[in-house]
């Protein structure tokens, strides 16, 4: 993946600014020895709507660029099994992660 195709990715998303946002914070959490983000802590600091950003994700997942990954909160960060088919109905929560073409 080189720097130009990236963004032509994120441009043809039709909504650049989550797009660059959410690939910003993912390399953030990849350079502070994280492996990914939750959909519920970019919704809360970015203030983007829910509802555009899971259609962002879902685009830059068709594109190579991030995996969906989902879980049932249950109290423990720790403990938690992330899963790539939402199998939890309305109670999956959503776990981001850059694919190894981008990092």
């Amino acid at each position: 993946m080189t720097f130009s195709g990236l963004e032509k990715i994120i441009t043809s998303s039709g909504r650049r600014s989550i797009s660059s946002s959410l690939l910003a914070y993912l390399l953030d959490a990849f350079d502070n020895g994280f492996d990914g983000i939750d959909l519920d802590l970019f919704q809360s600091n970015t203030g983007y709507v829910r509802t555009n950003i899971t259609q962002v994700a879902n685009y830059l997942k068709d594109k190579g660029i991030i995996l969906i990954y989902y879980y049932r909160d249950q109290g423990d960060k720790n403990n938690r099994d992330y899963i790539e088919e939402n199998i939890f109905g309305r109670w999956g929560k959503q776990h981001y992660k850059l694919t190894s073409d981008v990092l």
